[in-house]
């Protein structure tokens, strides 16, 4: 199982576990140290997620078939 993979995985058990948490702020409500648990893991959720997001660019930059398709970015307002 690759890096990729996990941090997948990762973000799967991360978003089922935030939907329970959710459902049951809606339900009861949280105390102090759940609401505290609840912000910690939306951190870490969204961390997650932007580190997942930049290795799969970083992957996609390796890939052969990227280098034949891709084009020149230049900055709004320069000329070639």
């Amino acid at each position: 199982m690759g890096y990729t993979e996990v941090l997948e995985r990762k973000s799967e058990i991360l978003k089922k576990t935030m939907e329970n948490w959710i459902l049951k702020e809606n339900r009861d409500g949280l105390n102090r140290q759940e609401a505290h648990i609840y912000r910690n893991m939306l951190k870490e959720l969204h961390q997650n997620e932007q580190e997942l997001n930049t290795v799969r660019g970083e992957e996609v930059a390796k890939s052969p078939e990227s280098e034949e398709t891709s084009t020149e970015r230049v900055p709004v307002g320069a000329t070639r």
